[in-house]
């Protein structure tokens, strides 16, 4: 360790006797070869601990690597697992039949729907039928009326109650 220690010593004052570069700060020249054979001696002079330690860093870096890439196939292949295990539980499968009784109701309830409105287009229908045929008679009547032939009304029938489903009536009118 004495020795790199004066290997040091000198490097240190092959710099500080190099002659200044003009107009430059701070900068000077050193004689090459002289600086280098001071830097092979002083790599010469390195334990030979510090090139094993280096080897065995580099080493550990290598199994780090290795154990981190390890780390994450295993996780990779437990996420892998876990999700072909999911269909498999009790939990999944209940999820799955009270999808398909909420999509069975669904379907049902869409056909009520369906068939409910087509009843309602009909009597919807029913109805402006009959106000268009009660408006015919009545310009037919006011035509009669108009050329001064009389016009006999008879009364009219009692409107009808219809029933829905839900028990509530509704009239039929007529305009």
């Amino acid at each position: 360790m004495q020795y790199i220690s004066g290997v040091l010593d000198e490097l240190e004052a092959i710099v500080q006797d190099a002659s200044g570069v003009p107009m430059r700060k701070g900068r000077a020249v050193v004689d090459r070869s002289d600086l280098l054979v001071m830097l092979d001696e002083l790599r010469a002079s390195l334990p030979r601990e510090l090139a094993e330690a280096e080897a065995l860093r580099r080493e550990c870096g290598v199994m780090v690597a290795s154990a981190e890439e390890e780390g994450r196939r295993i996780v990779e292949e437990a996420h892998h697992r876990a999700n072909a295990m999911v269909p498999e539980t009790e939990l999944c499968r209940r999820a799955e039949r009270r999808a398909g009784e909420i999509t069975d109701g669904a379907e049902r309830y869409a056909e009520e729907v369906s068939s409910g409105s087509e009843v309602y287009r009909d009597r919807v229908m029913g109805q402006l039928e009959d106000w268009f045929q009660d408006s015919l008679v009545s310009v037919e009547e006011s035509r009669q009326e108009l050329s001064g032939v009389p016009v006999h009304r008879p009364a009219p029938p009692p409107e009808p109650v219809e029933e829905d489903n839900d028990g509530r009536g509704w009239r039929a009118s007529s305009a």
